[in-house]
């Protein structure tokens, strides 16, 4: 639940342009619209406070302005003054929503339960929201603001429950851009599929259930293209067709299915990725063994759960930050789509 807003001023409630007239006198721009919003998000209980890094007379406008509980003028280090704002009210952070839109702003961005920026702002500021607003600084951003908060305060509404689901999102992939070791092995592992398909090599893919579903989908972006017309590259998701699950199932054993296709498929030196959610799926295991002991290249996708031994089974384990299946899948769609791009471009170039 938001109980206090800390708005920027620059670039937010004005549209961060500067008008000067021939005795130097400062004029900036700002939407009636906004306006209202603020006294509007008073008026619903919400606490308002302030930074501006500028301390010139213009400022002393906007400080009697508008209700603020708190306004901090000349601040460049505005963590520093939402840290204030926090033991003075007992407010923290999960109950904070800040909009910024510039360098300044990308530290108190990251660190509020809700960082919210206009469309124009700088890319670290967007990288570092969790929304970005589809209108301009001083061009209404703040009355969009309010029906994104009334949204987002009220647990029974269908656009929480969404927002909700795009918070796991966003989180999930801020954590995996910011995790090196991470990107590393998904280069590495790319790395690794362009020399196999030097090598006429082959990649193949398995998983069940939903990740059935993404083998398929990310063997196809191997097959086909992404941005470059080229030759279709040498990928296959293992079938997980009915006729192939009940015959091996019925004479081998259902941890067979995948081990048992890549027996007739694959070869030395080709790679195969096993996609499972939880890490402990027996037929993406025993696949990966097969491999392994074959001196087929292995790859496992999965998502954070505990994996201890399971190492045993891969030459790569590509981890996702998350335990929340569905996240995780769509995580793993992300990755597959990257290898697929990389290997494209190091292979054809891009245009």
């Amino acid at each position: 639940m938001i109980e206090l807003i800390v708005f920027d001023i620059d670039g937010v409630i004005t549209d961060g342009s500067m008008i000067v007239d021939a005795s130097g006198n400062e004029m900036k721009k700002i939407n009636l619209k906004d306006v209202d919003a603020i006294f509007e998000l008073h008026n619903r209980g919400f606490k308002l406070a302030a930074i501006t890094g500028e301390d010139t007379p213009i400022v002393d406008y906007f400080e009697k302005r508008f209700p603020w509980e708190y306004f901090y003028r000349g601040s460049k280090t505005k963590q520093d003054a939402i840290l204030q704002i926090e033991e003075d009210t007992g407010i923290s952070a999960e109950n904070i929503c800040y909009v910024g839109d510039g360098k300044y702003d990308v530290e108190p961005l990251r660190y509020a339960r809700l960082g919210i920026c206009p469309a124009d702002a700088i890319d670290a500021a967007k990288m570092s929201a969790q929304m970005i607003l589809q209108n301009k600084g001083g061009e209404g951003c703040l009355w969009e603001l309010l029906s994104v908060l009334k949204e987002y305060n009220d647990s029974f509404s269908s656009q929480n429950y969404v927002y909700s689901r795009l918070e796991e999102h966003l989180n999930i992939f801020k954590s995996i851009a910011t995790d090196q070791k991470l990107m590393n092995e998904i280069i590495r592992v790319g790395d690794d599929i362009i020399d196999i398909f030097k090598n006429d090599g082959e990649v193949f893919l398995c998983g069940n259930g939903g990740s059935a579903a993404d083998a398929q989908h990310i063997a196809t972006e191997f097959v086909s293209k992404f941005y470059k017309e080229r030759p279709g590259l040498n990928a296959e998701a293992l079938s997980v067709n009915t006729s192939t699950i009940t015959a091996i199932g019925n004479d081998y054993s259902f941890e067979r299915i995948f081990a048992r296709q890549l027996e007739a498929k694959a070869k030395s030196g080709d790679m195969v990725i096993g996609i499972t959610t939880s890490g402990r799926s027996k037929d993406i295991l025993e696949a990966l063994s097969y491999a392994r002991k074959n001196k087929i290249k292995t790859v496992l996708l999965t998502g954070g759960h505990d994996l201890s031994g399971v190492e045993l089974h891969a030459d790569y384990i590509i981890r996702v930050p998350a335990c929340i299946t569905p996240r995780v899948q769509e995580a793993h769609i992300f990755i597959g789509h990257v290898i697929a791009e990389y290997v494209e471009w190091r292979l054809f170039g891009r245009e």
